[in-house]
């Protein structure tokens, strides 16, 4: 939305619910609320994330996910919304993996889909000098990968990237303390 900075700010989790078996899948919750459900859910609703190490892992939750976004973000707009939708991805995604990003916004109900790689938009939301011909290290530890850039003169110039990230840590987190003090 122009000029209004970050307008969301949500996990990629959703809450599918399934009420019988060969019913249709339904969405139960989407973001922080489906984030909540996360090992607490009963045996009719799952919570999962549909883009698991940085990529789609699930086309049909992913898209679901993303129109329920747009709604949030443009729930006072008259007309049903058709944004341009600016998407990050990692460094290492196949050009397999990007058609399915664009693929899926598209289907969510965007009008035009732009990919930008994690680590530049890392470097232009930090304000780096990413246009100069002075080389900048971005480290990007995202909930599935953790890239790690140089860039310079509007590009990347080295990168360098493992599907592994925050989701990871705080699983590791968890299992510690569950290890060694036998709560949470």
């Amino acid at each position: 939305v122009k000029g209004q900075g970050i307008v969301l700010n949500e996990p990629s989790v959703v809450a599918i619910r399934q009420d019988r078996a060969g019913s249709p899948k339904s969405v139960a919750a989407v973001g922080h609320d489906a984030k909540q459900m996360l090992g607490r859910t009963p045996g009719n609703i799952a919570a999962i994330r549909p883009m698991k190490d940085g990529v789609i892992a699930d086309f049909f939750v992913t898209e679901k996910m993303l129109q329920h976004f747009i709604k949030q973000v443009h729930s006072n707009s008259f007309m049903r919304p058709s944004p341009r939708v600016l998407v990050c991805v990692p460094v290492g995604a196949t050009q397999v993996e990007r058609r399915a990003i664009r693929e899926s916004a598209q289907g969510a109900g965007a009008r035009e889909v732009f990919l930008i790689e994690e680590p530049m938009a890392a470097a232009i939301g930090a304000g780096l000098p990413v246009s100069e011909a002075t080389g900048s290290m971005v480290v990007d530890i995202g909930g599935g990968t953790t890239e790690v850039a140089v860039i310079s003169l509007n590009g990347v110039v080295y990168s360098s990237s493992v599907r592994i990230g925050g989701d990871r840590f705080d699983e590791a987190i968890i299992n510690y303390v569950r290890r060694n003090y036998g709560s949470l």
